[in-house]
């Protein structure tokens, strides 16, 4: 069994990847509530609107696709995971290309 040292304790192999887990939920649901709530403000929003309404519509969107985000988070780490690849593999063929 292995075991996995995170600040002053040891985690075993199945508390280490829950603790993995709960980073990419924090960080899925930081980045999509962040990214939506600046985008919604800035191309929705009328500043005319009340502030009560206009907090309600950049709000409560961006908190849905965080947790949304946080929800599929195996799914968004397998399509990161090939966006990498792909991208390493199109250097690649870039460099190889290049040379001929």
């Amino acid at each position: 069994m292995a075991w996995h040292r995170v600040g002053n304790k040891f985690l075993s192999q199945s508390e280490y990847d829950d603790d993995e887990d709960a980073k990419w939920m924090l960080g899925l649901f930081l980045a999509g509530t962040i990214v939506t709530g600046f985008l919604l403000h800035h191309y929705l929003v009328n500043p005319e609107w009340y502030k009560a309404i206009r907090a309600t519509v950049t709000v409560v969107p961006a908190l849905g696709i965080g947790v949304l985000l946080a929800m599929l988070r195996h799914i968004v780490r397998i399509l990161l995971l090939i966006a990498f690849i792909l991208a390493v593999v199109a250097i690649i063929i870039g460099v190889i290309s290049s040379l001929i």
